[in-house]
């Protein structure tokens, strides 16, 4: 890999050891500093870093796309930590909470909105594995989104329109499926891609054979 104003230096099995990557108290999305790794912390506040999206050469305290690079530090987490408010309660007058309520806090009633968007806690696995700058971004959590994901999705209307003229019976034999996930491919229900494939050929190959 190679960033600008720095030269060149190979990726490592992981790429975490091999730059430092500040952690802003302004964090944005597209503002993501990187700089070659280094084991003296007196020079983290004043060398150079860049910016992945920009390639720019800025330095910490200065101002970017109208923001003060200020990095966290141990002291800044932990005052944080303690001003942070309990969003899960009230307040004992009913109030929101704040950095500094006191005394027994009340349930606080939760109204959830359609269309739900389920978040999920798994790792981004590239950050272990991977070698891909783009891990250094704040992209926040996993998202799911239903019947959409590259992997396991509805088949097409069309093609379960057509599987419907044949038995399930006789879906399963000639595809070689389970039935659960010939009712699922039926229902319009999200199914893996060689499953699908499986009972599209199957349809296919019925119908050619109900044409002869």
């Amino acid at each position: 890999m190679s960033l600008p104003g720095h030269g060149s230096f190979a990726y490592p099995d992981k790429p975490y050891n091999f730059v430092l990557s500040p952690i802003l108290v302004q964090p944005s999305s597209d503002c993501t500093l990187v700089a070659p790794a280094s084991k003296h912390p007196e020079e983290w506040l004043t060398r150079e870093y860049t910016e992945i999206h920009s390639g720019e050469a800025v330095k910490l305290g200065n101002e970017y796309n109208g923001r003060t690079l200020t990095p966290q530090t141990l002291s800044n987490v932990i005052w944080r930590h303690f001003l942070h408010p309990e969003d899960k309660s009230l307040s004992p007058n009913g109030e929101f909470c704040n950095a500094y309520t006191r005394g027994l806090l009340l349930r606080r009633p939760i109204c959830a909105i359609k269309p739900l968007i389920p978040i999920g806690k798994e790792i981004e696995r590239r950050s272990q594995e991977g070698e891909d700058i783009s891990v250094l971004d704040n992209v926040g959590p996993v998202r799911y989104h239903p019947r959409k994901t590259a992997n396991t999705r509805p088949a097409d209307a069309a093609l379960i329109q057509r599987a419907r003229h044949f038995p399930k019976k006789l879906l399963r034999r000639e595809s070689g499926v389970s039935q659960h996930a010939i009712d699922r491919f039926l229902e319009g229900e999200r199914i893996h891609p060689a499953t699908r494939k499986k009972l599209a050929d199957a349809v296919a190959k019925l119908e050619r054979e109900k044409i002869e």
